[in-house]
């Protein structure tokens, strides 16, 4: 979400109409999260110059918790 000097630091944010929505999760935002949002948490290592790799997890907001529905395996996959 940004880039340079305008880029946002964040390990997620909600999806919705326009894929990568607010609010986001990162330190800083304080927004809380209501039932019913889904949220894609993707933290990423950036090397300058190189690229980013990263994992994405998709999750539902529940009135009890968080229901994981990205069905990709969590471990990392060494290529």
């Amino acid at each position: 979400m940004g880039h340079g000097e305008g880029r946002v630091s964040f390990v997620g944010h909600r999806l919705g109409l326009e894929l990568n929505e607010w609010p986001i999760i990162g330190k800083g935002f304080d927004r809380p999260l209501q039932a019913g949002m889904i949220f894609a948490f993707e933290p990423k290592f950036v090397f300058p110059g190189e690229g980013a790799v990263g994992v994405e997890l998709d999750y539902i907001v529940r009135e009890d918790g968080v229901e994981r529905v990205t069905h990709f395996p969590k471990e990392i996959v060494f290529l």
